[in-house]
Parts: structure tokens; sequence; C-alpha cells
């Protein structure tokens, strides 16, 4: 996903990352001398998802980022890997990245597809750059 990436003077280490469909905190992953501008990033979410607690369903079809005081949100379509006889890995959609979520505890059959909103403290997100 290509982003506009600022530094915050007061946090070597946190960002911000402006999206095509909004911006939100995170950690920088790589070198903090080359933070600032624009970048290809592939997010990491270092979170244990939940169904119906920190992942659920949402009316709203349409991909988004967005935070508030303590959370950062990311809505998109999920999407499902079927591993053989192990509960399937799921994948968030959003806006032509695709996030790696891993397994979703108590998710019902059935959700591939469907319009999901996750949520997790900043702390947890990480971008890394890489060049194309």
């Amino acid at each position: 996903m290509l982003v506009q990436v600022e530094r915050h003077p007061d946090d070597a280490g946190l960002v911000t990352v402006r999206t095509s469909v909004g911006t939100v905190p995170a950690s920088w992953a790589g070198n903090p001398e080359t933070a600032t501008g624009e970048h290809h990033i592939e997010w990491e979410l270092d979170e244990e998802f939940r169904w119906g607690s920190n992942c659920s369903p949402v009316a709203i079809e349409e991909p988004r980022l967005y935070n508030d005081e303590r959370e950062v949100f990311y809505r998109g379509r999920l999407g499902l890997t079927e591993i053989e006889a192990a509960q399937p890995l799921a994948h968030l959609e959003m806006a032509g990245a695709v996030i790696d979520l891993g397994p979703i505890a108590g998710l019902p059959q059935g959700m591939a597809g469907t319009w999901v909103e996750i949520n997790l403290r900043p702390e947890k997100i990480k971008i890394h750059p890489y060049q194309t």
C-alpha cells in the first residue's frame, strides 16, 4: 500500500500514516531517518482477534482507517484461507492492500467476503517499508 508517513518529533518510533482511506498512528519499522515521505508499506498487526470483541461485521461496505483516543479501526472485506484440519487464516482486504490477521477466535462459518471492522491499540501496529 502506498502511504504518506510523517514522523512525530517527540517520539522517534511513532509515525502518522496517511492513506487514501484514512489516517492512523503506527510504529515505524524502517530506518528512522528515512521515515518521512511516501512509502510502500506492509502492515503488521500484533493482536489476537476475537469475533464479536475486536472483530465485528459492519453495515457500511466501504474501506476506512480511523482512530479515537484509545484504538485504531480498520474496515475492509474479510478474506479466509482454509487450511486442512485447522482454523482458517483471515486477512483484511482494504483499499488494494491485504493485511494478514491470522486466525480469528469464534469466527462463525460462512463469513468470507463479509465487511468487518477490527480494532486494536496503536502500539500493536507496525508498518514496514519496502521497495517495489
